[in-house]
């Protein structure tokens, strides 16, 4: 087994929650119909679309690097 993979993929899994966790709270006021002035709608839901992209692909490194600890 190789630790160091093991470690990055750890180190993967645990900013793809931090991230959620940092975006969950960046949106929590974040409402485009309600505050047509400060966001749009279309702004937001590219930034929620981003940010799922985002957490997506760091859980996919988690697994590979995962994969690569065990094999």
């Amino acid at each position: 087994m190789n630790y160091g993979y093991l470690f990055y993929s750890f180190l993967y899994a645990l900013g793809s929650y931090l991230f959620y966790k940092f975006n969950k709270w960046s949106l929590k006021d974040r409402n485009g119909i309600e505050n047509p002035d400060e966001y749009s709608k279309y702004g937001t839901m590219a930034q929620i679309f981003n940010s799922w992209l985002v957490i997506i692909m760091l859980i996919i490194a988690s697994i590979v690097y995962l994969f690569k600890a065990i094999g």
